[in-house]
């Protein structure tokens, strides 16, 4: 971080800005503060009475520490779960497990599913894997 005093006022400056005004971070070469990211639907295939509870874990590896990332999960029929944020402190940590449940399906129903975990931390944005699961309900 960079202070800077103008007429009596000071002012933060940060990283970006001394990047682009070639200060000592420019040209520096960032690497993503994520590891893999997967997500898997669990159970991924379902008959019985509903509505299903489907459970999708994702996994987000960690590669920076400490950190604070954003995630959302989003659903095959165009909804998104609230924006959540996760805090990792330390070195200690080289996975975050985060989780939704969707209950889904009503009576009659075959249904194609599907979720995506989305994650961002500064200027960094990754997606997992799709995770799909068939419920069949009776």
């Amino acid at each position: 971080m960079i202070h800077a005093k103008r007429l009596g006022l000071t002012v933060l400056l940060l990283p970006a800005l001394a990047a682009w005004a070639g200060g000592p971070s420019a040209g520096a070469v960032q690497q993503s503060p994520f590891g893999d990211v997967t997500l898997t639907a669990s159970p991924s295939r379902y008959e019985g009475a509903c509505p299903a509870r489907i459970r999708f874990e994702g996994r987000v590896g960690i590669a920076a520490h400490p950190m604070v990332f954003n995630y959302v999960f989003e659903r095959s029929d165009g909804a998104k779960s609230q924006l959540k944020v996760a805090r990792v402190p330390n070195a200690n940590t080289k996975t975050v497990t985060v989780v939704e449940v969707w209950q889904v399906g009503a009576a009659g129903q075959h249904l194609h599913v599907w979720e995506k975990l989305r994650v961002a931390s500064g200027n960094t944005r990754i997606e997992s894997n799709q995770a799909d699961a068939e419920i069949i309900c009776r």
